[in-house]
């Protein structure tokens, strides 16, 4: 399980945002079972792994002009399910940066999933 408190950002210039739309973005989450979404791009996603460990991922989609500036994610859930949330915001086609909220350090993917899993507890 991954346990995280970061905020998604696109590699490179944030002035330029996400190479996805808000729009995008939100009618691709939709369709995720267990995943609730308001239309200002709030959402919870919830489930259970196959041995009935509950988690939980609440987000929101923070919009910009024409592109998806960023997107807020804090919860618990297995690598699958975040491989799936990061393929709705166009990964990996497009390279994505991870900033610990409570930090402000900059996490490339590697250093986000190893930090996430590890023993010390949610980054």
């Amino acid at each position: 399980m991954l346990k995280f408190q970061i905020s998604v950002h696109a590699v490179g210039d944030s002035a330029e945002g996400m190479s996805v739309t808000f729009d995008q973005a939100l009618a691709a989450l939709k369709w995720f079972d267990r995943l609730f979404i308001e239309p200002d791009g709030s959402f919870v996603w919830t489930g259970a792994t196959a041995d009935g460990e509950r988690w939980q991922v609440d987000g929101s989609l923070i919009d910009q002009g024409d592109c998806l500036a960023y997107v807020e994610l804090k919860g618990t859930c297995p690598e699958e399910q975040i491989d799936q949330l990061l393929s709705a915001l166009g990964w990996p086609e497009a390279g994505l940066v991870f900033q610990l909220q409570q930090r402000g350090a900059l996490l490339d993917e590697a250093e986000f999933r190893r930090l996430a899993s590890s023993a010390e507890g949610a980054i």
